[in-house]
């Protein structure tokens, strides 16, 4: 995607430029030498041979140098993941003998594209030579052919039309590998199966789910490994209720929230959320419509006002308010306010997920799911998120998959799965007022 993002658009620009360039430099070697408009042909014919040479070994030079650095970045990675434990075990000489042998290995292709590149502009300098020398022995033997005037600019622009062709045949090149990639992606795309199915045609309204009302009837769901997600699944969630999900791992808590968003698929049963079967509705839209806040930070790459509103449709002064709720504007406001870049704030992972709360309270859906969107912060930024939850929506169903059950004793319902199956329900003092599943997770 980086090639067809940004190298091939300026592959394609400077290619056009330096064609349009080189004719131009031509023209004017041929009007101050007319006898050189016999080797204008000749010329064309030795870029071209040297364009399928070079095309063809920088392809597949860069093939190799992609493949090469893969180890590197996977090592790399690996390394970041486990640094605790190789300084544990004492294994940093290992490592680091590793790293370097794969830095080498990912070197080689490089070196070699590089001395390609080398010889490629020896030879167009070479050419161009030829060709200096070629109007210098003519202007002097052929006599009257030319002007001095017209002779000299024959040569300024032969000194620099060997890096005017460089240029054209690197970039040309470029823009081969960049629709390579283009083509790539088209079987890709073909090769890939769409999520959608065909009867998922019905678009609600636009104010759809005006009430929040959920209804899980009989759902069953697997995974392909074949092991059973969710089994015999069936509940109602009434507009405006608050719900605390929890049980152990592997349970089926993620599962009932992948489910409720289309990311897995029914073998059985029906999702209603407000009469709506969600089988039938386009699952881009089932997810666009319900606010979710997952565990990690969900941060793009570009400014403050693109990652509170991706959609373009919200004023910044909703903007600075929302944030500002959230305790992050007056640390953003300092940076550059709302057109700095996110990614170059230094936000904790507290306060990015106070961001993405931000985020959802611009957000108009009657639906938020929260999947362990506390789990990973600390106690004190755990208590301000839930009182601006409390706070601004007050007046919309909230799911909530819990880590900390804690958080999820004001809720009006706590929901207790275990192999996929809900155990137990009711309210959170009901069943800790009793021997229940919820009062023996929430006693661990």
């Amino acid at each position: 995607m980086t090639l067809i993002d940004s190298a091939l658009p300026s592959a394609a620009l400077v290619t056009c430029s330096m064609l349009v360039e080189s004719f131009a430099q031509a023209a004017l070697v041929c009007t101050g030498a007319m006898y050189m408009a016999t080797s204008i042909p000749v010329i064309l014919g030795i870029v071209y041979v040297l364009q399928n040479v070079y095309l063809k070994t920088s392809r597949q030079l860069r093939y190799l140098d992609l493949e090469a650095k893969s180890p590197m970045y996977s090592h790399f990675l690996e390394t970041l993941d486990g640094i605790a434990t190789i300084r544990a075990f004492g294994w940093q000489r290992r490592f680091t003998a590793t790293n370097i042998k794969r830095l080498d290995n990912s070197q080689r292709p490089h070196y070699l594209l590089f001395c390609i590149q080398r010889w490629l502009s020896i030879v167009l300098d070479l050419m161009v030579a030829s060709m200096a020398v070629l109007v210098i022995a003519l202007a002097v033997t052929i006599p009257g052919g030319s002007s001095p005037g017209l002779v000299g600019i024959a040569l300024n622009n032969i000194l620099v039309f060997n890096t005017t062709l460089a240029y054209l045949v690197t970039y040309w090149t470029q823009l081969e590998t960049s629709l390579g990639a283009i083509a790539r992606l088209r079987s890709f795309e073909a090769q890939t199966i769409p999520e959608e199915k065909p009867n998922e045609d019905v678009v609600p309204p636009d104010s759809w789910p005006e009430q929040g009302a959920i209804e899980f009837r009989n759902v069953d769901a697997t995974y392909k490994s074949s092991s059973v997600a969710l089994r015999n699944v069936s509940f109602s969630i009434n507009p405006g209720e608050k719900i605390g999900v929890c049980g152990r791992t592997g349970s089926g808590k993620s599962s009932l929230i992948a489910a409720l968003l289309r990311l897995l698929d029914l073998e059985s049963g029906t999702i209603f959320i407000d009469g709506l079967d969600l089988r039938v509705i386009p699952r881009g839209l089932i997810r666009e419509r319900l606010i979710t806040i997952p565990q990690d930070p969900f941060i793009l790459n570009g400014s403050i006002r693109l990652n509170a509103d991706p959609s373009g449709t919200v004023a910044d002064d909703l903007i600075i308010e929302a944030l500002t709720k959230v305790h992050l504007w007056p640390i953003i406001e300092t940076r550059g306010g709302l057109d700095a870049d996110l990614n170059m704030q230094p936000l904790s992972q507290g306060q990015q997920q106070l961001f993405c709360l931000g985020r959802a309270m611009l957000r108009q859906g009657k639906v938020l799911i929260l999947d362990e969107a506390t789990s990973s912060v600390d106690t004190e930024t755990d208590k301000l998120m839930q009182e601006i939850i409390r706070e601004e929506f007050k007046d919309r169903t909230i799911i909530t998959v819990a880590h900390r059950l804690n958080t999820i004793l004001d809720a009006d319902k706590i929901f207790v799965l275990d192999s996929g199956q809900v155990v137990e329900y009711g309210a959170p003092q009901a069943l800790l007022s009793r021997d229940s599943a919820f009062r023996e997770l929430h006693g661990r």
